[in-house]
């Protein structure tokens, strides 16, 4: 076998391997089929699609493409098969160590992108989105906070609000979860500041004692 030859051998080959790995410039492909069961695939830099049972009808391969995001941008990701509408909306979660992100579903159009901002939902390490169908995500930085945010708050793009990472506050009892609906375990209605609301004009006690241990409606 002459040099040329070898190297043309090592050059197909190097080819054939990117091509089955899909990584190149930075993206990476991870997949795996997911039924009427529901299930979810991962990928090893920390993304997830969770996919609840009843949203695909038959067997599918579903796959999640990572490519490399655009300037100032912190990931691209793509949902594949791309269009696939789903019976039931799945989870796509982001493992990062600052939760101040922003992320946006981006739609291609005859006149370039079109990104529509999805609401996340914030846990412990992660952020993340609901999504109807399959489709391309992208993730960026959140706006800062103009001043440091107090105890127990985290700037989320550009905005103190409760640090809702699902861990018990021993001082105050907050679970974090912050959605104003009384927990029968902690009585926690999420806000949890350590501080009563003022009392209505004219009114001489408060109408809810929010101390962590006592919620809405318990004295």
């Amino acid at each position: 076998m002459t040099t040329t030859t070898r190297s043309a051998l090592v050059l197909a080959f190097t080819s054939l391997v990117t091509l089955a790995t899909g990584c190149s410039g930075g993206a990476g492909r991870t997949g795996g089929t997911i039924g009427p069961a529901g299930g979810a695939v991962s990928t090893p830099s920390g993304i997830t699609l969770r996919v609840p049972a009843g949203a695909l009808a038959r067997e599918t391969e579903i796959r999640i493409v990572e490519s490399e995001p655009e300037s100032g941008k912190m990931a691209r990701v793509s949902l594949e098969p791309r269009g696939l509408v789903l019976a039931a909306p799945a989870t796509v979660a982001f493992k990062v160590e600052d939760r101040n992100v922003r992320l946006a579903e981006v739609e291609h159009g005859a006149e370039g992108e079109i990104r529509t901002e999805l609401e996340k939902h914030r846990g412990a390490g992660e952020v993340e989105v609901e999504v109807e169908h399959l489709g391309e995500i992208e993730m960026e930085h959140g706006l800062t906070c103009d001043a440091a945010c107090g105890a127990g708050l985290e700037c989320d793009d550009g905005v103190c609000k409760a640090d809702d990472n699902g861990i018990d506050d021993p001082a105050t009892h907050d679970v974090g979860d912050d959605n104003g609906i009384d927990d029968p375990a902690t009585h926690d209605v999420g806000d949890d500041n350590g501080v009563d609301p003022a009392p209505a004009p004219g009114a001489t006690t408060t109408p809810i004692d929010d101390h962590g241990n006592h919620g809405a409606g318990h004295p």
